[in-house]
């Protein structure tokens, strides 16, 4: 593999998604960003530069969140959970990305995603509940582009993006008579402002380092649903971010590893919006180590990380602060993402 084929496949790692999170479409209401953070980055995913003037990608990811701990703050603590017991999280979310490179320096993505969750509490007694909420997501949109022109800086360079995502999934499903946990809607509610960044660096002929950062501004302070304290769901700010080296195992192959850490979080005070103080807002950060590997054959590029959560701190908002709430949460002890795109 030469060394530009070796740079094009190391943004598989810096932009394979995410969190957030989250986590989470780009926003993350549950314990913590438990939907991707869209748009998921497909159009970057086997090669850092488009390799003629005009080239179409098409990516399908997939990522699994499982989760039966329950936090407070740093510690573990499943007694504190709904029932005493720590809730159990099921989440498989795919998410379909269409790129369009105008030239080897700017592009254009679209995400639609699709998630399938589930959420099983206990109440004092054993008695068992369950949630479930399955749909189309919150769509995005983001233009991106390299700093730097790519045919003469093949050594390293950094991107921007900027885009929205929209409120186009539902945030409102019902379960057993009244709207499920948001941790298991497939939206918000809510628009969002997309912020992107990401760059690489060639180390050795067959070595790169990466960096990824992802931040989604919400507006909205609040959704219409309120929960049980009477009090409505926050429309969060989410972020990602990664930091990391990938290695050409195998030119022949086409085939790489990375090795790397991933923050995920939701921030105590939003950007914009407000409502930092009467929303129910499950603030948290995640810090996990972040393997992975990708593989590409002719014109498609496959991949695969296994994020495994380091650290987790479960963070009191600001009404949890005020009220003296429990600040509780469930968190996957790690998440599977995988993704397959295709250029023409």
């Amino acid at each position: 593999m030469t060394p530009i084929t070796l740079r094009r496949v190391v943004l598989a790692f810096t932009s394979a998604a995410a969190v957030g999170l989250a986590p989470a479409g780009a926003a993350a209401q549950g314990c913590e960003p438990i939907r991707f953070t869209t748009p998921v980055n497909l159009g970057g995913v086997g090669q850092a530069y488009a390799q003629s003037g005009r080239e179409w990608q098409l990516g399908l990811a997939y990522r699994r969140l499982a989760s039966d701990e329950f936090f407070v703050g740093s510690e573990e603590d499943p007694s504190k959970g709904p029932g005493g017991q720590a809730p159990q999280f099921r989440i498989h979310t795919f998410v379909a990305d269409v790129a369009y490179a105008f030239n080897d320096q700017f592009r254009l993505r679209l995400a639609v995603p699709f998630s399938m969750g589930q959420l099983v509490t206990y109440s004092p007694a054993g008695a068992r509940s369950e949630q479930n909420a399955t749909g189309i997501g919150d769509l995005s949109l983001m233009g991106e582009g390299w700093v730097l022109k790519p045919r003469t800086h093949e050594r390293g360079n950094i991107a921007f993006g900027l885009g929205f995502k929209a409120p186009t999934g539902s945030h409102t499903i019902k379960a057993n008579g009244a709207v499920a946990d948001q941790t298991v809607q497939p939206g918000d509610g809510g628009w969002g402002i997309l912020l992107e960044s990401q760059g690489f660096h060639q180390i050795t002929e067959r070595s790169n380092a990466y960096a990824y950062g992802f931040y989604m501004v919400s507006p909205k302070a609040e959704s219409d649903v309120k929960w049980r304290n009477g009090k409505y769901w926050s429309v969060p700010d989410v972020y990602s971010a990664r930091l990391g080296a990938s290695y050409d195992v195998q030119p022949d192959w086409g085939l790489a590893l990375s090795l790397g850490g991933r923050l995920d979080g939701i921030p105590v005070h939003d950007l914009l919006g407000g409502g930092d103080e009467s929303t129910v807002k499950r603030t948290s950060q995640i810090v996990y180590a972040d393997p992975g590997l990708s593989l590409a054959r002719g014109k498609g590029t496959f991949t695969l990380s296994v994020p495994y959560r380091l650290w987790v701190n479960r963070e009191k908002s600001e009404l949890e602060q005020s009220s003296g709430e429990v600040n509780g949460g469930g968190f996957a002890k790690f998440l599977v993402f995988a993704g397959y795109a295709w250029r023409f």
